[in-house]
């Protein structure tokens, strides 16, 4: 049982005031200044689009392998409760220091800019795995769908005001601020809403033990997680839709990560990018809700179906979406707009339905432990898409226009999700 204070509406409160911290890394380095920075200034030093591309995908690839080869180890940490905390401050500290770290790279250092990207992206992510443990401490059963609520809406809060600032910071005040100071800016914001959590003592907390004493527990959570291994891969349906998620939701965080920088390399202006991202929120929220809806009306797994056959429609889009403007009800707009309206029209619901339907897949007993290889899977799943759009960039020529390659990679995550669907298929019904 735990302590009542912890349960409060401090704890939660603090927990869930996090989310718009971390927001930070989210929207400045992930989605919006470290691709177009790496295209345009970091690796200024690469002569050709397909070896910026590769480059840009192996980094995004080597950040997601490490934290994947890390998880395992990183959960096992946080089964043990005196630890928790102290790897959570470890890691949310060294994704910190990453993101102000990358305003001191200059021009053609894109080496430099990787290397410090896959240290605060390892920081950040591994900092969340230990972030989504803690609501099992700071929210009793019956509040922790409130709780955990409440932290989106704060993480889509801080987007919208984190991006409405870098639109002000890269139009009007570049010139005499330099945009290098918007991660110096996302860092301190980050340790802001990060500091209540970080003071936080750790409900249970380690006792000083001699080193028999401490191998033991290690190794019993080794056994444990071994143990949570063998019964998740034997529940059928359960490793069919894990094996399904792994691919489509690695090509749903590929195109969250790459819309931006892709949008760059095909000459789109800093304008369009950002009212780009301001759509994809704003249809984001009511087509989450519609979605949901949906899977109540039609069943889960089948809206999934029509939500990823949106997302092959994005992929083969992307690849041929035209750089002028198109003729829409009378209106000339950019084609990133409609690009931007497809993937907010699935992208919330392709997460929230995903989240569900696991729910119903899981035996009970095995909730939380079953939850943590969904969380760990979600939160280190670019790895194949990057992958691919290195290789198609190594293989294929770039082109006239120099951009064959690149479109070619974005046609190709395709692919993701046609696998997914392939194995969501083999899920099938409760036998």
């Amino acid at each position: 049982m735990l302590p009542s204070s912890q349960k409060g509406f401090s704890g939660a409160a603090r927990w869930a005031v996090y989310d718009l911290g971390h927001t930070a890394f989210s929207m400045i380095v992930l989605a919006v200044m470290f691709p177009i920075l790496f295209n345009d200034y970091w690796s200024a030093s690469l002569p050709e689009p397909s070896e910026k591309t590769f480059w840009y995908s192996l980094t995004l690839a080597g950040a997601s392998i490490l934290v994947a080869l890390l998880s395992p180890l990183l959960a096992v940490a946080a089964q043990s409760g005196g630890l928790r905390m102290k790897f959570f401050r470890v890691l949310a500290g060294t994704g910190i220091a990453g993101m102000a770290a990358l305003a001191l790279v200059g021009e053609g250092a894109w080496q430099a800019a990787a290397l410090i990207y896959i240290a605060a992206a390892i920081g950040f992510f591994g900092a969340n795995l230990f972030y989504d443990s803690l609501l099992l401490d700071v929210a009793a059963p019956e509040k922790r769908h409130f709780v955990s609520g409440v932290s989106f809406s704060l993480g889509y809060l801080g987007g919208v005001i984190l991006l409405g600032g870098i639109f002000v910071w890269t139009q009007f005040l570049s010139e005499t601020i330099s945009v290098g100071w918007l991660f110096v800016f996302g860092a301190i914001w980050w340790l802001a809403f990060a500091l209540p959590l970080l003071l936080r003592r750790e409900s249970a907390p380690a006792k000083k033990t001699d080193t028999a004493d401490e191998i033991s527990p290690f190794r019993k959570n080794l056994a444990e997680l071994r143990e949570t291994c063998v019964a998740f891969w034997r529940e059928r349906r359960v490793r069919w839709f894990m094996l399904a998620y792994f691919c489509y939701i690695d090509g749903v965080h590929t195109i969250i990560t790459s819309a931006v920088r892709y949008g760059n390399a095909l000459g789109f202006s800093q304008t369009d990018l950002f009212l780009a991202l301001f759509i994809v929120q704003i249809f984001g929220v009511p087509c989450a809700m519609l979605f949901g809806q949906f899977g109540k009306l039609f069943g889960a797994r089948a809206v999934l179906f029509a939500a990823l056959s949106i997302y092959i429609g994005v992929s083969v889009y992307g690849a041929v979406m035209p750089t002028g403007t198109l003729a829409f009800f009378g209106f000339e707009i950019s084609p990133m707009f409609i690009l931007a309206a497809l993937i907010g029209m699935v992208q919330g619901g392709v997460q929230a339905l995903s989240r569900s339907f696991f729910a119903t897949l899981i035996p009970p007993g095995r909730e939380i432990s079953f939850f943590g290889f969904y969380s760990m899977i979600g939160r280190c799943s670019t790895i194949l898409g990057p992958i691919l759009l290195a290789l198609i960039a190594a293989v294929f020529p770039a082109g006239e226009d120099g951009l064959f390659s690149t479109r070619a990679g974005i046609g190709a995550i395709a692919l993701l999700f046609v696998a997914g669907m392939v194995l969501l298929a083999k899920v099938g019904k409760k036998s």
